[in-house]
């Protein structure tokens, strides 16, 4: 168990290490309770955000509580859980004036079991009305249905519906999974409309309980707490499922990281290639071949859903390319790679390498690696730079990669598929500037569409405040309500910019948002970012102009702004000084500029622009 928490231990901090270890180890209440005592005593700044869940449940949830506080606290966060009333699921979600729609939440939750939603599933052979149950079940679903549209028009957060687990304590399981009316067809079907509802909206997402419980086994029940006081949680459960609820909210808290940098020998490959040459190679479908498939395998996976690759391997790059290209059972090939450090210098310095040509943080880069050595000196030289696994076997390094949250999305955007695309070509462009950086950008052809933020951008929108922090002026992290209200306010400017170029389509990459002041003679900029994908093509300076313009065209006399400095945007510093405002006040937490007359500005000449953000 120790090391599926591997990656969690590593970003806590050095105060609540031990105690969140020791629960780990050995669960009990007390321990759990030390360990939140340990988060209060720590600097705010290293507890998280302060966030607020609600959890809706059919089962007793508050003498939990405790367990999944710490799950959440290990985000890292600062969780203000509601708790309903029990079993007050429907009634708390269909009405309007329902405490769910009162507060601003980060997300709602809601947990069932089939022995409170259908019990007679339990009893298909002797229950009177067992042979209702199809019927009863439809009904639910159906009404299942309407509290997910009740909720949708009412709320904007997120809302987790769990999938219902087959009951703990149930007998005649060999006969029951062949009955038409048993549990394990009933659950099925229900968890099966689960998905689908989660699979129709982007809103709606799965809190899977059945596979947590499948994975905790007969050992997470508790029968006589069941029937004392309906909750069926042993201590060490209860502690698990706050870990697994945390893993599910995490993305919605901590932006995933965006590169994984691997090596080869005895990592993506059994053997030396240097030494043992191709022949030896050890990749296939026997052990130990078929575990380093499976390592293929999982990071193909992520490269799929729109993570990074960078090869760093310390070997001759023509064999590299010959063994890429020729093993048969290779899943991994050159171009699955957006960077190569294939060469014999410091692995912390190729990585460093790697940071500067992306664009990105070294934050943003996660390690795979066989050598205590090569994984001692990152952790050392580059401690911003997550390294999984914590060992050389190729059994460490595929578990640390299955059990890893830190690539963990609830969806997958266009742009995100697209991104690695996008960075491959970084070295393309780089290549082809030569001369006059005006007439290279102009040869790149450079198409910015400018779109007013609507229903077809929004979750981009609000993805890219979420996550973008080097081009970010403010760094607010609005959520989804909190953008549809800027934007609906009267003489609000809300613009996102799309990008293309004569290489491809990079989706939208640029985001200005604004509030009208009271008189309607003057704006704030609220939030100002740019994708580091796409820095240095004057994709800032195209919304800057959209909005000097729209401004002047609607009477707006004075523009405010504000640098809010960051440990990473000091890219921006000077942005709004370039831009020719004046700086009002300056402190170590706050620059006010104003731009005061409002006048127009041209666009870049290098790019043109299309779209109408009216």
């Amino acid at each position: 168990m120790r090391q599926q928490f591997e990656t969690l231990l590593s970003r806590l901090p050095e105060s609540v290490r031990v105690a969140v270890s020791d629960v780990i180890l050995d669960g009990t209440w007390i321990k759990v309770r030390r360990a939140l005592s340990a988060f209060d005593h720590c600097p705010v700044g290293l507890q998280g955000p302060e966030v607020r869940i609600q959890i809706l449940s059919s089962f007793q949830i508050e003498s939990i509580e405790p367990a999944l506080l710490l799950g959440l606290r290990c985000i890292p966060s600062r969780p203000n859980l509601r708790i309903a009333p029990l079993n007050m699921i429907e009634q708390e979600l269909m009405f309007s004036d329902s405490p769910v729609y009162k507060d601003q939440n980060l997300a709602t939750v809601i947990m069932w079991r089939a022995d409170e939603l259908l019990p007679d599933l339990c009893y298909p052979a002797s229950s009177a009305t067992a042979s209702s149950v199809p019927h009863r079940l439809t009904e639910f679903k159906a009404r299942m249905t309407k509290m997910v549209e009740v909720y949708r028009k009412s709320c904007s957060a997120p809302l987790f519906l769990s999938t219902v687990p087959l009951p703990s304590a149930l007998g005649g399981a060999l006969l029951g999974s062949r009955l038409p009316l048993g549990a394990f067809k009933m659950v099925a079907e229900f968890n099966t409309a689960i998905f689908e509802l989660s699979a129709l909206n982007p809103q709606i997402h799965v809190l899977d309980l059945n596979w947590w419980f499948a994975q905790q086994g007969a050992s997470h029940y508790d029968l006589k707490m069941d029937l004392l006081a309906k909750q069926p949680l042993t201590v060490n459960a209860a502690i698990s499922l706050g870990f697994f609820l945390g893993r599910n909210l995490r993305p919605l808290i901590i932006p995933r990281r965006k590169v994984l940098v691997v090596d080869l020998d005895n990592t993506l490959w059994g053997g030396i290639l240097g030494e043992d040459g191709l022949s030896k190679i050890k990749l296939g479908h026997d052990f130990p071949g078929n575990a380093y498939l499976r390592i293929q395998r999982e990071i193909r996976e992520h490269k799929q859903q729109g993570v990074l690759l960078v090869l760093a391997s310390k070997n001759d790059e023509p064999s590299v390319r010959q063994a890429l290209a020729t093993l048969p059972d290779m899943l991994l090939r050159w171009a699955d790679f957006v960077s190569h450090k294939i060469n014999f210098t410091h692995k912390y310095l190729t990585i460093r390498e790697s940071a500067t040509e992306l664009g990105l943080g070294l934050d943003s880069f996660v390690f795979l690696d066989d050598s205590d050595y090569e994984r001692e000196q990152m952790k050392a030289f580059n401690p911003e730079v997550l390294v999984l696994n914590n060992q050389s076997d190729p059994l460490n390094i595929l578990t640390s990669l299955l059990m890893t949250d830190v690539f963990d999305v609830h969806q997958v955007t266009e742009e995100d598929l697209q991104r690695h695309r996008e960075y491959e070509l970084r070295s393309t462009r780089s290549s082809s500037g030569e001369g006059n950086i005006e007439e290279f950008l102009s040869s790149l052809e450079l198409r910015a569409e400018l779109q007013p933020v609507q229903d077809v951008n929004i979750d981009r929108v609000v993805q890219m405040l979420g996550k973008t922090n080097q081009f970010n002026v403010t760094t607010r992290r609005h959520r989804l309500e909190d953008v549809r209200l800027m934007i609906s306010r009267p003489g609000a400017v809300s613009l996102c910019l799309r990008l293309a170029d004569k290489f491809g389509d990079q989706g939208v990459v640029g985001v200005l948002l604004t509030e009208p002041g009271d008189a309607g003679d003057s704006l704030t900029i609220d939030s100002f970012l740019v994708s580091c994908r796409v820095l240095g093509r004057g994709v800032e300076r195209v919304l800057w102009a959209e909005l000097v313009n729209r401004a002047t065209s609607a009477g707006v006399r004075r523009i405010h702004a504000h640098y809010l400095p960051t440990a990473k945007n000091a890219v921006v510093a000077n942005l709004y000084d370039q831009f020719g405002m004046n700086k009002l006040s300056e402190s170590n937490i706050d620059t006010h500029y104003v731009l005061e007359p409002v006048a127009p500005v041209a666009f870049p000449a290098w790019i043109t622009v299309s779209g109408n953000a009216l």
